[in-house]
């Protein structure tokens, strides 16, 4: 093959993968603003018509979003005062007083705003997470965004969780470990419950260390000493073992399959345009080599013919002159 047509043929097809690439970058971007259109469209729907106390009601929600979130965090910090140190008197009862007026104050709002709202059926529909705002103050922090919002993310999360629970059979892979764990746990309860120097003696500590083996975290606090129970511990380390690598390959292939299916229509009309331009750029080069072809020929032929015939007068050699006659002399009479 010609080197300029190798050197055509691989300029466009990097210029084929650069539109390519291009166009990918296009479709994703133009995905995510379906998305963000598709969660706008779906808070709106979710929020019903709009009057007077509706407005009022969300300029009260803007206005105290932030006030609220700080007071979950307060309530967060009083909860792990409380249950984490051991403070007595006044100390105590203050943070203890503190956590319940914070929780007070949380309910009273709640309340208020549902008492504002025009719609309460349907403003508890678009504020499903509502409930967990309210039984955990700490969860305040999410008004920040937006409690419609919020919700919609977490139908769009636990939509995916459960998606990819399904994909290639993993939730069956994760009920079937979960029964192995508890039965691990009852057998290695039965070899350790009386053996000498076991530090199993209940389920509680058999599960215990259960979960940590099949994890494969090996904390160390809890063993088996008998050949029974280390046999069972052999088989639960295979199981973490085989569980981890099951959970990590069928993550990755839900997303790589996800972005496949995305991208499955766009790469099969790149492939049909790039053998649309193939066969157009074959089509011009055949035609360009006619061309030089057609255009390389006359030059031959003439060529030919011209040394077939004879040259014209204008350019034979002039014949050489006669030579000069002797002057004749007059005859005497």
């Amino acid at each position: 093959m010609d080197p300029v047509q190798e050197g055509a043929e691989a300029s466009s097809a990097a210029l084929n993968r650069i539109h390519r690439l291009e166009r990918q970058e296009r479709d994703r971007i133009a995905r995510q603003l379906v998305a963000a259109d598709r969660r706008a469209q779906l808070t709106d729907d979710r929020r019903g018509p709009t009057d007077n106390r509706r407005a009022s009601l969300k300029r009260v929600e803007h206005a105290i979003r932030i006030p609220m979130a700080i007071l979950g965090v307060a309530w967060t910090v009083c909860g792990i005062v409380v249950l984490t140190s051991h403070a007595s008197g006044t100390t105590s009862r203050s943070f203890v007083i503190a956590l319940f007026a914070i929780w007070f104050v949380v309910v009273v709002e709640a309340v208020v705003r549902y008492i504002m709202v025009p719609d309460r059926r349907r403003y508890l529909a678009s504020r499903q997470i509502e409930p967990a705002l309210i039984v955990l103050p700490s969860f305040q922090v999410w008004k920040i965004v937006g409690v419609e919002e919020a919700t919609v993310l977490w139908g769009e999360g636990v939509e995916r969780f459960l998606a990819i629970l399904g994909h290639r059979g993993l939730f069956r892979v994760l009920l079937a470990a979960v029964g192995l764990v508890f039965l691990g746990a009852w057998l290695d309860l039965l070899f350790e419950n009386h053996a000498s120097g076991s530090n199993i003696h209940s389920y509680h500590d058999a599960l215990w260390w259960a979960v940590v083996t099949v994890t494969t975290v090996g904390y160390g606090d809890r063993f088996p000493v008998t050949e029974g129970g280390r046999a069972v511990a052999v088989v639960l380390m295979l199981v973490g073992i085989g569980l981890i690598g099951t959970l990590t390959a069928t993550v990755a292939s839900f997303f790589v399959q996800e972005h496949a299916d995305a991208n499955k229509d766009e790469l099969k009309a790149a492939h049909e345009d790039l053998g649309v331009r193939l066969a157009d750029m074959d089509d011009r080069l055949g035609r360009i080599e006619a061309v030089l072809v057609g255009s390389a020929a006359p030059p031959q032929e003439a060529s030919a013919s011209s040394s077939s015939s004879p040259p014209p007068a204008s350019t034979l050699p002039a014949s050489p002159p006669s030579p000069p006659q002797p002057p004749q002399t007059p005859s005497e009479p």
